[in-house]
């Protein structure tokens, strides 16, 4: 009986162990990775200043009093937050502070509520807009869902609310900008969950798009519904302008 327990003690140790290192060495398998251009862009220069404490990833703009409204961004699950940092950078340049949140194993479902460690951290920045793609746009969503009121707006990059976290009647700013087709159509299943936003949310296809440009990464799981019609600077460019567009709208 005595080894019998010891037996099912070990296993009851070993099983979930076996399990987080499967899941760890698939999750650094797939991980999608920043780019030299990505890279490149996390250097602080006399436009942008980049802080990368392992936490977050802060662009700040140099020069000039930052916006009283900043920016919170949520990543895609295994997706390296620096991954963003051509796009966070342009923003920072237009003079807000961008925070860029590194999530526990790279999954913002693991922590959907960040954004509030970030507002605590720096008090001085008044109001948030917060940006979350694919399962970090989901998370967004839940962080939204909680207080709509709290925050200046809500960008979905290529992502949507969870039917959890309904945004229909939710008194928010919020944008979807998403891949599309060539003709402009969003993704089956972007148009399915079009009930769960405000009826005056703004959708803006990045026709010819795909999921992954919407950083600069290599590698990474992710299957495409399709080879993209636009080179990956061409919708980093069209991402930017209509995020700044959105912001714009948000902050006044």
């Amino acid at each position: 009986m005595k080894k019998l327990i010891k037996v099912l003690l070990g296993a009851a140790v070993a099983i979930p162990l076996l399990f987080f290192s499967g899941f760890y060495i698939w999750s650094q398998v797939n991980m999608a990775k920043p780019t030299e251009q990505a890279l490149a862009a996390t250097v602080s220069d006399a436009v942008v200043s980049v802080d990368d404490d392992g936490d977050w990833v802060i662009f700040r703009p140099v020069g000039a009093a930052p916006r009283s409204t900043g920016v919170i961004v949520y990543p895609g699950a295994n997706c390296d937050i620096r991954g963003y940092a051509p796009v966070l950078r342009e923003l920072a340049a237009k003079g807000y502070t961008v925070v860029g949140v590194d999530m526990p194993l790279n999954l913002s479902i693991l922590a959907p509520f960040s954004a509030d460690d970030v507002r605590a951290a720096l008090p001085e920045i008044k109001t948030w807009a917060i940006i979350g793609h694919s399962m970090g746009g989901a998370m967004a969503g839940v962080y939204a869902h909680r207080d709509p009121s709290s925050l200046a707006g809500l960008i979905f990059w290529d992502s949507f609310p969870a039917q959890a976290n309904d945004l229909s009647n939710a008194n928010l700013n919020v944008w979807n900008i998403h891949r599309a087709t060539p003709e402009g159509e969003p993704p089956e299943k972007f148009a399915a969950a079009a009930n769960l936003y405000p009826g005056d949310s703004t959708w803006v296809p990045i026709s010819g798009g795909i999921h992954m440009y919407f950083g600069s990464f290599n590698g990474g799981g992710y299957e495409e519904l399709w080879e993209p019609y636009i080179s990956r600077d061409e919708q980093l460019r069209l991402v930017t302008d209509a995020t700044l567009r959105a912001l714009a709208g948000m902050t006044g």
